[in-house]
């Protein structure tokens, strides 16, 4: 079983990215954006953009060597 963090950073990889929604959809977590900051801390690159009235986040982990 994956953990919350690797099943975030796959949502985060995907070309649309993830909403708010799609991540406590897929995390049981009612706080995403604890998350969001767990994978920050790890090193990944966390960029978000507004798309109609959602924000949608894109994720990028961090570069090995």
């Amino acid at each position: 079983m994956k953990t919350q963090l690797e099943r975030l950073g796959k949502l985060l990889q995907r070309k649309r990215g993830a909403t708010s929604v799609d991540i406590c959809e897929a995390l049981p977590s009612v706080c995403p954006h604890k998350r969001l900051a767990d994978l920050k801390a790890r090193g990944w690159t966390i960029t978000k953009k507004r798309s109609e009235k959602l924000l949608v986040y894109f994720g990028r982990p961090p570069e090995i060597g």
